[in-house]
């Protein structure tokens, strides 16, 4: 049974790749989540936002309801009619873009010699922590705590450990 198991891990050496693989196959399992229900994405994207009351009204030139601007951050946790941002098309663009970046760590995690793969699976990390980044300090449709740690835990790890190690994994040709 063990040769069957290490028939499917990464040939690689070191552990880098070994993380890769275990992170994307989790990943993998989040986007299925985000198919299945809200309640997970919810507890990430968990601020709380209002209707944008300095928006004009609509007129000929101006549609509110079309303004990346409409929502705001509620003034409290109890501000009468404050939401959440997660819908299901939300959840499943969430799950898409997640099953993407999973794929491509994957593919890494067998092809690390590959430096433009090598270089990818690098991207994905960069654009995962620019993209829970801005949710948190920019958009706040996140608060930190104990679901948002590991997203960032993950992303910073890697993007610390990766270009360190580039030249172990990476053949020049």
């Amino acid at each position: 049974m063990l040769s069957t198991l290490s028939s499917w891990l990464p040939p690689n050496t070191g552990i880098l790749p070994y993380y890769m693989a275990l992170l994307s196959v989790v990943s993998i399992g989040n986007s299925i989540q985000n198919l299945l229900t809200l309640h997970y994405t919810r507890r990430a994207y968990n601020g709380l936002f209002i209707r944008n009351p300095s928006l004009p009204a609509a007129s000929a030139t101006f549609v509110p309801e079309d303004s990346v601007n409409k929502l705001v951050p509620a003034p409290s946790p109890t501000h009468k009619g404050a939401a959440d941002q997660v819908t299901p098309l939300a959840a499943r663009l969430f799950g898409t873009w997640t099953l993407l970046a999973s794929i491509v760590r994957l593919y890494a995690a067998y092809n690390l010699h590959i430096g433009p793969v090598y270089d990818m699976a690098v991207w994905t990390y960069v654009v995962a922590l620019g993209h829970f980044g801005s949710e948190l300090f920019i958009f706040k449709s996140m608060t930190f705590g104990k679901p948002q740690f590991f997203p960032f835990l993950f992303a910073t790890t890697a993007l610390i450990w990766m270009p360190t190690v580039k030249e172990h994994y990476v053949q020049i040709y």
